[in-house]
C-alpha cells in the first residue's frame, strides 16, 4: 500500500520500500552547494512521480516529472515498466532570507529528517529546530546531502506569522495524482518538445483528505545516481 499527501515523519512508511495563490516558480526553494539551512513548518506532502524523456538514448536527457496516476486507476508509465519514485514537499521557512519556500526533497532527505524525527529523546519533531541540509556535489549517490539539526529554538514573532499564512490545500493539491489521460497528454507534449518546464500534473480537484490509503504499485525508493541535480527537474524551472 502506497499514501499520497500529508503524513506525519512518524509514521510508518509504507510503499516500494506560501500563500494561497503564489505558485510562481520563486515558491520552490533551490539547495545551493554547501549549507542550505530551513526551518520545517508543515508535514511532509508524499507524492509518486515518474521521470519521463523524450530521447531515452540521449545521455543529457534527463528527463522531466510526470506524476503517476496509478491511484486513479492506471498509469501508462507505470504500465511501461517504469518504477515511480517517492518524494515529498515540505513547507519551510527558508534562512536567512526568513521567508517561505516548498522544498522539494528526494528519499535521501526525508529519510534522514524522518530518522531526526523518530529520535524522540534527542531531537524529535523536526519543526522545533532548524535543519541545515548539506549538499556536496562532489559526494556521489551517497554523500551529495547530509541533514545536521541545529539547537531547538521556538519560531520567532516573525516566524509564526509565516507559519499562520501557510496555505495547506496549495500542497495538497500538488500532490494530488493525475488521471491517466492527464498523464499521457503530459507525455505527447514532452515528445512534441512543448513541454520544457517540469510542471507537476494535478487532478482538477484538491484532494478533500490529508491523507489517502491507494493501491499498490511499484515504487523505487533510491535516488537518482547519475546526476542527482538535474535528474529530477523542478517546478516551473527552479530546483529543490
Amino acid at each position: 500500500m502506497n499514501t499520497f499527501g500529508e503524513i506525519n515523519w512518524t509514521d510508518d512508511f509504507v510503499g516500494g520500500s506560501g500563500k494561497k495563490g503564489s505558485g510562481g516558480k520563486d515558491l520552490f526553494l533551490r539547495l545551493n552547494e554547501g549549507s542550505n539551512i530551513v526551518r520545517l513548518v508543515t508535514q511532509p506532502y508524499q507524492y509518486l512521480v515518474h521521470k519521463y524523456k523524450k530521447d531515452p538514448e540521449n545521455p543529457k536527457d534527463f528527463g522531466q516529472k510526470v506524476n503517476c496516476s496509478a491511484v486513479n486507476g492506471s498509469c501508462p508509465l507505470c504500465e511501461a515498466g517504469d518504477k515511480a519514485k517517492a518524494r515529498w514537499l515540505l513547507g519551510v521557512i527558508s534562512r536567512p532570507s526568513n521567508t517561505y519556500k516548498i522544498l522539494d526533497v528526494s528519499w535521501t532527505v526525508f529519510a534522514a529528517i524522518r530518522k531526526l524525527a523518530k529520535n524522540s529523546q534527542h531531537f524529535g519533531d523536526p519543526t522545533k529546530y532548524d535543519i541545515i541540509i548539506e549538499v556536496d556535489k562532489q559526494g556521489g549517490s551517497t554523500g551529495y546531502y547530509s541533514i545536521q539539526p541545529l539547537s531547538k529554538e521556538p519560531l520567532s514573532a516573525a516566524d509564526q506569522v509565516i507559519k499562520d499564512s501557510v496555505d495547506l490545500d496549495d500542497l495538497k493539491r500538488r500532490v494530488s495524482p493525475p488521471t491517466a489521460e492527464q498523464v499521457l497528454k503530459k507525455m505527447e507534449k514532452i515528445r512534441e518538445g512543448t513541454t520544457t518546464e517540469a510542471t507537476p500534473v494535478t487532478t482538477s480537484t484538491t484532494t478533500s483528505t490529508a491523507k489517502k490509503i491507494v493501491k499498490a504499485t511499484p515504487v523505487s525508493m533510491s535516488d537518482d545516481d547519475d546526476d542527482l541535480e538535474k535528474s529530477f527537474p523542478s517546478y516551473d524551472g527552479d530546483s529543490a
